[in-house]
């Protein structure tokens, strides 16, 4: 019984301090995850909105009939032309942004 005893403090020990070094590293990595993530969900609901810009830009007419058309000539999928490129930016460049500023600002 207390070799028991003696075993299982070890491993009592060995486990808190795994989540020790876990929660440590998650409050590093954790600024990094939340940007990248926010940066990604942000582009995703603004890529309709910008597609449709750019095709104002390229003098297909206004908001209401560019959107139309491309609804009616090309479906739901063309206002998300574009969007791998859009994730993948926001991927690196938000995620380090947003990451290296929290860890700058909280030392």
């Amino acid at each position: 019984m207390a070799d028991a005893k003696h075993q299982q403090q070890p491993q009592a020990a060995e486990a808190a301090a795994a989540t020790a070094a876990a929660s440590g590293v998650w409050k590093t990595v954790k600024p990094f995850a939340n940007g990248g993530v926010s940066g990604m969900l942000a582009t995703c609901v603004i890529q309709p909105i910008d597609m449709v810009k750019v095709r104002i830009q390229l003098g297909e007419g206004s908001a209401a009939t560019v959107t139309k058309k491309m609804l009616a000539n090309e479906g739901v999928g063309s206002l998300y032309k574009g969007l791998s490129a859009g994730l993948l930016r926001q991927a690196t460049y938000t995620t380090a942004r947003l990451g290296s500023f929290s860890c700058i600002t909280h030392q």
